[in-house]
C-alpha cells in the first residue's frame, strides 16, 4: 500500500498563493466590469466591504501583471485639490472577453466541488 504524505505547511502556503492568485485576478475584473474604470486605493476599499482582505503590497503588482497581460489599461488624471496623480484601471477588450471565460470556469469548478463533497 502507497502512503501518501500530507500536505505540509509550505505546500499549502504554494497552494494557496496561486488560488489566491487566480481568484484575485477574477475580483479585480469582475469589479472593474461594473465600475467601469477604478485607481488602486477605491479597489481596496471595495475590496475591504466584500471582506476579501488584501495589502497594497498585494494588489499593486497584481494590477500591474494584469496591464501588462494586456487584461487592463489605465490611465493616469491629474490630481484633484492638491492631492496626488491616480493611476485609473479599466477593462481592455482582452479583459471583457476574458472575464466570462474566467466566471464560468470558476463557477463549474465551484459546482464540481459541491458535487463532490456531497458524494463522500
Amino acid at each position: 500500500m502507497c502512503k501518501i504524505n500530507p500536505m505540509n505547511t509550505s505546500d499549502y502556503e504554494k497552494w494557496l498563493s496561486q488560488l489566491r492568485k487566480g481568484y484575485l485576478e477574477l475580483c479585480v475584473l469582475s469589479m472593474l466590469e461594473k465600475k467601469k474604470s477604478s485607481y488602486g486605493f477605491e479597489i481596496l476599499q471595495t475590496f475591504e466591504q466584500a471582506e476579501l482582505h488584501i495589502n497594497e503590497g498585494t494588489l499593486y503588482p497584481l494590477l500591474n501583471r494584469m496591464h501588462k497581460n494586456g487584461w487592463l489599461n489605465s490611465h493616469w488624471e491629474p490630481p484633484s485639490e492638491g492631492g496626488h496623480p491616480r493611476r485609473f484601471y479599466e477593462l481592455s477588450e482582452e479583459g471583457e472577453s476574458l472575464l466570462p471565460k474566467m466566471q464560468a470556469a470558476y463557477l463549474s469548478n465551484q459546482k464540481s466541488l459541491a458535487k463532490m463533497m456531497e458524494l463522500t
